[in-house]
């Protein structure tokens, strides 16, 4: 019996803030200022790789990693715009996935336990947590990030997997896993949890992912 969900940010509560931001044709930073996307990807890349195992400190909160981060990119290309350029064309692309909130609405309404489990970066997660309104949904305990575990999702330990059971409190068995990419998907079962695979290519996912609920009897 399910009694427990797990998602994924990025792509299923919402929009994939690190792709839309950087690359994105029309209003991404490579577009804005005439960037090569290529070397744009390698350099969030390199950025992503660092930023995203880095936990909040006593010594540095979330909005002084966000500002360490583009002081980074700013120096590699050279560029002039300052740090509140980016942080403020961030805000633009964090959007939630359309009928997601409402589905989360439901779902806490039945009782069902919800957990985050995400490759994120501390200031990507809280910005996200606070224009979504997810706090409202998951409890700060259940909130399980690579920055947080210092592994990824697809580590081949399941640390993720591991903590965000625990945090739940409920046996993997009865979890299901809700992310929009398959090497994921395909982790969380070779651990022993159930995964949905999000279509975040769709503007219907969210009646999509209902409907299997519905049919799992968790709604």
């Amino acid at each position: 019996m399910t009694q427990a969900l797990i998602f994924d940010i990025g792509g299923v509560l919402a929009h994939d803030v690190w792709e839309n931001l950087l690359l994105d044709e029309g209003e991404g930073v490579a577009s804005n200022l005439n960037l090569a996307a290529e070397e744009v990807k390698q350099v969030a890349e390199t950025l992503w790789a660092e930023f995203a195992y880095r936990p909040i400190d006593e010594e540095h909160d979330w909005k002084e990693l966000e500002r360490e981060y583009w002081n980074k990119f700013i120096l590699h290309f050279h560029l002039s715009q300052p740090v509140d350029y980016f942080m403020n064309l961030t805000e633009t692309f964090i959007c939630p996935v359309s009928g997601m909130i409402e589905l989360l609405e439901r779902l806490k309404s039945r009782g069902v336990r919800l957990a985050i489990c995400s490759n994120n970066t501390e200031f990507w997660l809280k910005r996200q947590m606070d224009k979504l309104g997810l706090n409202n949904f998951f409890e700060p305990r259940h909130l399980v990030l690579s920055s947080r575990i210092g592994a990824s999702k697809s580590s081949a330990n399941f640390e993720m997997f591991k903590a965000v059971v625990e945090a739940l409190q409920v046996d993997k068995g009865d979890c299901v896993f809700v992310d929009d990419r398959e090497e994921t998907i395909l982790r969380a079962v070779q651990f022993g949890i159930a995964g949905i695979i999000f279509p975040s290519h769709s503007e219907r996912g969210a009646l999509y992912l209902e409907a299997l609920l519905r049919r799992m009897r968790v709604l």
